[in-house]
């Protein structure tokens, strides 16, 4: 998620106060009474929609101190997420939820004022996880280091393909430009960088590109990505414009998107920034995204929250239905006070022993969790 030019005010201030923030969340995380409760789910959501969902009322990951690393560029230590910690991808792999998330190190006297980083946890409940020591992808120096240098690496999808190979869609931001990257890996730790995902296919559109979900289906607590009509889909940026691949890492825009334009006042006609999941079934393709709000009197105006729609799995751009509200959005004062404000954002949404596991991004500052029973989504 990256704020609109309006916003950059209350982002700015935010990134000044925030070690203040993240010293104070240290010590505040995790409540000592009711640590492992759940929020009861509030709505009830149509047959074609996951939910609804059960907030935990804590976050589940908090930036930290304790984490070091030795930055190849910068070639010093840094503690890498000692500012926030948001907008995680989520896998299932050998029994454990396994978090990849953004991290942010600063503040500090640059340009940019931080450096995003990759970082990883698992948990073998989903709901407490260890972190690995360092980061697993981050700015080097190598060929993307234009593309990646000196905002880092951001908000990322990861899907799996029928090897076992992991495809990781990442947002590379150098300070003055987004632009969707690709990387690969079998055991989430060690990754080979691939470059922009539009390099070989349309190199045109290498610049001002983020955020890709490619079209999944669920086998046991796997998610796994399918074909369609012979192709693999994703869905990216803030339309959720098509692109197809024929091997994950190089992809052709179709020149369309689901959303080329919104009905003002609606909780999403600022943004439909692709989501959590592009989930194949058998009545479309459901398709979870973040919402920027776009004159919703029941939001603060700039608030982001998380909305579902059914896509047309012929045309792949025709909404069939749409949650008419948000079915999760920034509460807690955790979702609403942080890095920025009133803010939920989701890239990972998984199966996990019986469950649906939400994992998002609060106030760009925490993660948080939301859980659906399974049996209660079809």
């Amino acid at each position: 998620m990256r704020l609109a030019i309006s916003e950059l005010k209350d982002y700015t201030a935010g990134w000044v106060a925030a070690l203040l923030v993240a010293a104070s969340a240290l010590l505040a995380w995790p409540p000592l009474a009711s640590a492992d409760n759940d929020q009861k789910p509030k709505d009830v959501l149509p047959d074609w929609a996951i939910g609804p969902f059960a907030k935990r009322d804590h976050p589940v990951l908090s930036p930290t101190l304790d984490s070091k690393f030795e930055c190849p560029i910068e070639k010093r230590t840094v503690r890498w997420e000692q500012q926030n910690v948001y907008n995680p991808a989520a896998v299932v792999r050998e029994g454990k939820v396994h978090l990849l998330y953004r991290a942010d190190d600063g503040p500090k006297p640059t340009a940019w004022g931080r450096t995003c980083r990759i970082g990883l946890a698992w948990s073998e409940d989903g709901r407490h996880f260890t972190r690995f020591a360092k980061p697993v992808l981050y700015p080097d120096l190598d060929s993307c280091k234009p593309y990646e240098w000196e905002g880092g690496c951001e908000d990322l999808h990861i899907v799996e393909d029928e090897s076992g190979t992991y495809f990781m869609n990442y947002t590379a931001w150098n300070g003055r430009q987004d632009a969707l990257l690709v990387a690969t890996s079998k055991d989430l730790i060690h990754w080979t960088k691939h470059g922009p995902a539009f390099a070989k296919l349309a190199s045109d559109r290498v610049a001002g590109t983020r955020s890709g979900v490619v079209v999944s289906r669920r086998a046991g607590d796997r998610l796994i990505a399918t074909r369609i009509n012979g192709k693999y889909l994703m869905f990216i940026s803030h339309t959720c414009a098509l692109a197809e691949s024929d091997n994950l890492i190089d992809w052709k825009p179709l020149g369309k998107a689901v959303w080329s334009g919104s009905k003002p006042g609606l909780f999403d006609s600022g943004s439909h920034e692709a989501g959590a999941i592009a989930l194949e079934r058998p009545e479309g393709i459901l398709l979870c995204y973040n919402a920027g709000n776009g004159g919703d009197p029941t939001l603060p105006a700039s608030a982001w929250s998380l909305g579902q729609a059914l896509i047309d799995c012929r045309d792949r751009t025709g909404v069939q239905q749409r949650l008419d509200r948000p079915f999760l959005r920034p509460e807690m004062e955790w979702e609403v006070k942080g890095f920025t404000r009133s803010a939920v954002v989701a890239n990972g949404l998984v199966p996990f022993k019986g469950e649906w596991l939400l994992y998002y991004g609060a106030a760009d500052h925490h993660i948080g969790l939301a859980t659906c029973r399974l049996e209660n989504a079809k």
